[in-house]
């Protein structure tokens, strides 16, 4: 039998089905196979290091040309942080300016990713106009391999009613997708924002009172309500609160295909960073940061099964100059780079969540919830996205030693142990030990199907 392409030797092997030591074959942009005493024509010594597919996040904001809330990542910088994150794939949002066709603002997302992500990346289809003309538009973007459509229930030039989210969930589900909800009573949050003004509290720290834990609670039920009755599937991002993974837990104890998403900096941050005035505008987005008995109920919900994934929500945005010329935050944090670090830290050394259920939460879930079936496991024939994980390599975050188009990190300061230091994409090297390999451009657009295992 001749050599493989690529070897990678006595690494352990992290996946759902155990923490074998291994070797992992890669022939062309495939696994071929995984198993002991592998030979190829190039070989990575993985001794001492974690071997593990490559991570999905499903939730970030690259650059776009939307006149307001740019982003400061681009597909290439972002997609460049991803991957020495140990980031194999994004999902990204085509957020359809009202007043355009959908096929048209999903075509212009694609337009501003292709030549330029140097990883794979796929996209949710982001409803915004409260118009059925709009809602029957959904089927045909979806079968571009767009199975993914989110909705907002708050933001002024987001949010839509009830009726039309019933409706696009009904579409959604003859189409065999999923809707993606971002669940808060817009409504509340916009009269207690307006109270807030009225009583001079404008300062960051009274910020979190705008979407009191109830309310998400409320949306959440309200959410899962309107997609039982469509017959659809859904997730919810960025759940905060113990009352919304009550409702989550609710309904799918009765049966619902409901599916969770944790934030990492909600998992991470606190409140109390609120009453920082130069760190909180960075938080100053919904759902703000919790209280820790709503953070521990997060950590516990991803442990137990509840929530699915973690995500970053990555959406960074420069500082920039006030009058005097001091530079202060916006609203937007980073973390596609730091994920998969920061939850082994303070997620598996921490032992709030095993080895297992860091692959699972960060990767394998990801690609299964997204209706990527290539990637997100170490299996022969699936694509050769993998990433070697140092567990003993120790990391001081900062902007200086990260890659986003930022002056800053989101975590700034922070000490993890546990560090990505090889990734490759298809078969490809693009991130060895801080050495960028890979070429913008190289990412393919990823034409998804949920019904797919």
């Amino acid at each position: 039998m001749s050599d493989h392409d690529l070897v990678i030797r006595g690494g352990r092997v992290i996946g759902a089905d155990g923490e074998p030591t291994a070797d992992v074959a890669v022939d062309g942009e495939l696994i071929a196979a995984v198993a002991p005493g592998l030979r190829g024509r190039r070989e990575i010594d993985a001794d001492g290091l974690y071997v593990i597919p490559g991570a999905v996040d499903g939730h970030v904001h690259m650059r776009t040309d939307r006149p307001l809330h740019v982003y400061d990542d681009t597909f290439e910088t972002g997609g460049t942080a991803a991957a020495f994150g140990g980031v194999t794939t994004i999902i990204d949002q085509a957020q359809v300016e009202p007043g355009m066709p959908l096929m048209e603002g999903f075509r212009k997302r694609r337009a501003e990713a292709d030549g330029h992500c140097p990883i794979d990346y796929g996209l949710h289809l982001n409803l915004r106009e409260p118009s059925l003309a709009r809602v029957d538009e959904i089927p045909a973007v979806m079968a571009e391999g767009v199975p993914t459509v989110k909705m907002f229930m708050t933001y002024e030039t987001y949010q839509l009613p009830d009726d039309i989210i019933f409706r696009a969930m009904q579409r959604v589900a003859e189409n065999n997708g999923m809707a993606v909800v971002h669940a808060e009573n817009g409504a509340i949050v916009a009269e207690l924002s307006r109270e807030l003004e009225q009583l001079g509290r404008t300062d960051p720290r009274w910020y979190p009172s705008i979407s009191p834990p109830v309310m998400e609670g409320e949306a959440a039920h309200r959410a899962l309500a309107l997609a039982r009755l469509a017959g659809c599937r859904l997730l919810l991002f960025h759940l905060t609160t113990t009352d919304s993974l009550a409702e989550l837990r609710r309904a799918r104890d009765a049966g619902q295909d409901a599916f969770g998403e944790a934030l990492l900096h909600h998992l991470l941050l606190g409140d109390e960073l609120y009453l920082d005035p130069e760190l909180a505008p960075q938080f100053m987005g919904t759902p703000p940061l919790r209280p820790r008995e709503h953070r521990d109920a997060l950590w516990r919900a991803l442990a137990d099964g509840t929530l699915d994934v973690v995500s970053t929500d990555h959406g960074p945005r420069r500082r920039v100059a006030d009058e005097s010329g001091r530079l202060r935050h916006q609203s937007g944090t980073s973390g596609v780079e730091v994920r998969l670090a920061l939850m082994h830290d303070r997620g598996v050394l921490n032992g709030r969540i095993d080895l297992q259920r860091w692959v699972d939460v960060c990767c394998s879930a990801p690609a299964r919830l997204h209706g990527l079936p290539q990637k997100g496991r170490l299996e022969a024939g699936r694509d050769a996205d993998i990433v070697l994980f140092d567990p003993a390599a120790t990391q001081r975050l900062s902007a200086a030693v990260l890659h986003s188009d930022i002056d800053h990190s989101t975590y700034d300061g922070q000490d993890v142990r546990g560090w990505p230091v090889v990734t490759i994409s298809r078969g490809q090297v693009i991130a060895d030990r801080g050495q960028w390999l890979g070429e913008p451009g190289r990412g393919r657009f990823l034409r998804r199907s949920i019904d797919e295992d």
